[in-house]
């Protein structure tokens, strides 16, 4: 069995070769916006936001491609601006979720 240290390298290399791989395949452009925007559109979320972020992520690269092939633009910047517009849509529902949370708990510890 691997230890943690073992395999927090093994996914490191791993994570190294398939961004590597994948730059030289669809262009840094691409491959940054993939790995940073479904993260920050899920930042202030406080629960399931591993799953969200995927969700987010799929969802952007499919409509993204969908909008591409319907009016016969360029795919990576259709599928960054997707990414983009659902990101803000994710993101501010999270906060509003996680305000109103925090109101609903103010207002049962007495506060408000």
């Amino acid at each position: 069995m691997l230890r943690v240290e073992q395999s927090r390298l093994l996914f490191y290399l791993l994570f190294a070769i398939a961004v590597t791989a994948s730059v030289q395949l669809v262009g840094v452009y691409l491959v940054f916006a993939s790995l940073i925007i479904p993260a920050l559109a899920v930042r202030s979320c406080v629960t399931g936001a591993v799953w969200l972020g995927l969700l987010t992520g799929t969802a952007g690269y499919a409509a993204g491609l969908l909008l591409s092939a319907l009016f016969d633009l360029p795919s990576g910047a259709v599928i960054v601006l997707t990414l983009t517009v659902l990101a803000v849509v994710v993101s501010r529902a999270c906060a509003s979720r996680a305000r109103s949370n925090t109101q609903r708990k103010q207002k049962g510890a007495g506060y408000i």
